[in-house]
């Protein structure tokens, strides 16, 4: 079920997308500048299949325009490179508002270098920003952020709150090489009469910081769009353009890439979730359910690209990101969905994960490491070690819900025992649509960390990446999760506040150790 878009490749020689080698001349056409032509919008970076050589600069304009095109130089010097887009449009099919995107895929750029690229098109002035590659392949420090749920940053917008943009503006403020956003982007489907418009509005906001790093999304629940095509998905897949994953019909819908010794894998929850919890289509007044549409084909990926991570010797870490989880103990919950528990878990389990980063509530949670079941639940994942800090992630995995980017609803409730002990916590184990009630609960014996604080319902969380120093020694990750208070009139940009600091640890891959007990 491929995605409707229309493509029109502008001209291009048989290396578009790819740096031209000749001068800038030789790329230009020299046909009549265009007046009043629509001005570039929503430019956002992603990165290629080798972040260190590979970046694609994405953006948007209101209308078809002539010659889209990116200029690329070095700061302090010349723009040498000029590459010509392509354009990509699809139609909203409950509006009818045609949108108009263009990509430049850049390739054979220099490792942990800094450029200076400008976009434009015939009749409109240029828009520049700068970007910087990652390290070259290798075990090197670096910093990544994420969150989920982060709404188009204008209460205008259905789902959308101010802290949106503060929270775009926070991305900038920790400086990272790159953010994760697990899910839930401009929640248009609750907009579905300005679909596209919200959809600008939110990449717009995005791009303060998304045109200087790239911002790597996950699909949530919410881009399954009523109108949007077989899967819902028009208007995600044509306004990202991301890492292929090699499959026929769903490329962009789950990836991965690899920045130092870190994979990151980032998948779509919403092919493995068993809760329905999608647009509903006006026409037919029936959910979008695309629940389990890749007939094992993600899964199939995953198991392959884990395991030769795992067998080699470049990759420490393993990161998931997606939007859906498979535990929370929010009161005002979807539930720990057994879809994912049944699925997904065994082969995170499999392969050592260390983190998976979510989002779909909107709070914050983490859990101590997990790994297999307990007996007699409902496939509750079993706790391995209680510590709060320095934790080894070769025995478990810490599953973090990062769902307060900044939408205007707030889950940062939970269930609780009527004892005073282990929390309780919904499991999901049928189609259920949102906030119905949960058929099942367990005790959260997983849960470590919750974020109560109704007066910080925001959040960011920051991952420093330390290789460490040794062959075969120690490498962490320090995860820090700071919590922010609701923008006012008065105070429209308020501060980060560090709420949540641990640190993850295992030995690197780097000898013939293997991840068991004796290599501890």
């Amino acid at each position: 079920m491929s995605q409707p878009a229309r493509r029109t490749v502008l001209k291009a020689s048989a290396a578009a997308g790819v740096l031209a080698a000749g001068p800038a001349s030789t790329l230009l056409w020299t046909q009549p500048a265009v007046a009043d032509a629509p001005g570039a919008e929503q430019i956002h970076l992603a990165y290629g299949e080798e972040p260190s050589r590979e970046m694609t600069v994405s953006w948007a304009t209101a209308a078809s325009v002539r010659r889209p095109r990116l200029r690329l130089g070095r700061p302090g010097r010349d723009f040498g490179r000029t590459v010509r887009a392509e354009t990509t449009t699809y139609v909203d099919g409950l509006n009818k508002v045609e949108t108009y995107t263009h990509r430049v895929r850049l390739r054979g750029l220099r490792p942990d270098t800094e450029y200076v690229y400008e976009v434009l098109h015939d009749g409109a002035a240029p828009r520049r920003s700068t970007f910087r590659t990652a390290p070259a392949p290798g075990r090197v420090p670096f910093r990544f952020t994420s969150f989920g749920d982060l709404g188009a940053g204008d209460p205008k917008w259905k789902k959308s709150a101010i802290n949106g943009a503060v929270a775009v503006r926070q991305v900038e403020r920790f400086n990272p090489l790159f953010h994760l956003l697990n899910g839930d982007l401009a929640y248009a489907n609750n907009n579905q009469e300005t679909q596209p418009q919200c959809w600008d509005a939110f990449m717009n906001n995005m791009s303060v910081s998304a045109a200087n790093r790239p911002w790597m999304p996950a699909p949530g629940n919410h881009e399954v769009e009523a109108g949007g095509g077989d899967l819902g998905y028009a208007s995600y897949a044509t306004r990202f353009d991301l890492p292929d994953n090699h499959t026929r019909d769903y490329c962009g819908n789950w990836y991965s890439f690899q920045v130092g010794s870190v994979l990151f894998a980032v998948l779509d929850g919403n092919d493995l979730a068993v809760e329905d919890d999608a647009s509903i289509d006006p026409a037919t007044g029936q959910s979008v359910y695309i629940s389990g549409y890749s007939e094992g084909v993600q899964l199939r990926w995953l198991e392959r690209t884990l395991a030769r991570a795992r067998a080699g010797r470049d990759v420490d870490w393993i990161v998931v990101s997606l939007h859906q989880f498979a535990m929370s103990s929010s009161a005002a919950s979807h539930g720990g969905d057994m879809g994912l528990r049944e699925q997904l878990l065994p082969v995170l389990d499999r392969h050592a994960v260390d983190l998976v980063l979510c989002g779909h509530d909107h709070d914050y949670e983490r859990t101590h490491p997990v790994r297999g079941t307990d007996p007699g639940s409902l496939l509750r994942p079993a706790v391995v070690d209680d510590r709060l800090d320095d934790i080894d992630t070769s025995k478990g995995t810490v599953h973090l819900i990062l769902g307060g980017g900044g939408t205007a609803s707030h889950d940062d409730t939970y269930l609780t025992d009527p004892d005073g002990g282990v929390p309780d916590a919904f499991v999901r184990t049928q189609r259920l649509t949102y906030k119905a009630d949960p058929d099942a609960k367990e005790k959260a014996t997983w849960s470590a960390v919750r974020d109560p604080d109704q007066t910080y319902p925001y959040g960011v969380a920051v991952f420093d990446v330390d290789p460490g120093a040794l062959i075969g020694g120690r490498t962490t990750i320090t995860v820090s999760y700071y919590h922010t208070p609701t923008a006012t009139a008065a105070n429209p940009d308020p501060a980060p506040v560090l709420f949540d600091r641990f640190r993850i640890h295992r030995r690197r891959r780097d000898t013939h150790h293997t991840y068991d007990s004796a290599s501890r």
